[in-house]
């Protein structure tokens, strides 16, 4: 690990922009946890953050995607030496959180868009408060996963890893949702549904439902 961080502390990143939309840089250059390094990052007021890093457990380094309750790797910039995925990051890594944070609708993939997602008056079903918990993310900024998932909604109890986590999978053509208590994922079917109308109505029954049992 020392000399992944030497070289890391070697590097020259000053043509990172100091910000990017509403996000702005944090030169990191420190280790975040035993196996983890992180180099740099943007976040917003939100805490919504994308990390360069390098992950010692897996011997990569990526890009990682965190907002509260929710963490995932963009496998688009893995690289196993940190050359190639530098001149990975120098090309797209503006186009990236431009795409993912500021202007998402302009990557929302076709499934996403035929669904009526991006344009879903949602606000009666998913209010901005429910009880102790935030609306945090919203459908008109949804995230990208892996496997066709498309990251929707949360709910978060403040200063807590607890909540709400809703999902679209443009695969499988269904919402559905998971829970978080203090960090640990869980399950519930109660959300299920393949049509925004089916959504809401679950939304409506049982959303409220759901966090209060959390």
């Amino acid at each position: 690990m020392e000399s992944i961080i030497n070289a890391c502390q070697a590097l020259d990143i000053s043509w990172l922009q100091p910000s990017i939309g509403n996000f702005r840089l944090v030169i990191d250059q420190e280790q975040t946890s035993s196996t983890v390094y992180r180099i740099f990052h943007y976040e917003n007021n939100k805490g919504w953050q994308w990390s360069a890093l390098y992950d010692k457990e897996v011997e990569d380094y990526m890009v990682r995607i965190s907002i509260p309750l929710v963490d995932f790797v963009d496998i688009s910039f893995i690289r196993e030496s940190l050359e190639p995925f530098i001149e990975n990051l120098k090309e797209t890594y503006e186009q990236s959180i431009e795409k993912r944070f500021i202007q998402p609708e302009a990557g929302f993939l076709y499934e996403y868009r035929k669904k009526g997602i991006p344009h879903w008056k949602y606000d009666r079903v998913l209010p901005s408060k429910i009880g102790e918990f935030h609306r945090d993310l919203t459908p008109d900024m949804g995230l990208a996963m892996i496997n066709g998932s498309y990251l929707i909604g949360t709910y978060v109890k403040e200063k807590q890893e607890t909540g709400v986590v809703l999902f679209y999978n443009t695969f499988r053509d269904e919402f559905f949702g998971e829970t978080r208590q203090q960090g640990y994922p869980g399950i519930t079917h109660k959300l299920d549904a393949t049509t925004i109308e089916q959504f809401e109505h679950a939304l409506e029954e049982h959303l409220e439902e759901v966090l209060d049992n959390l």
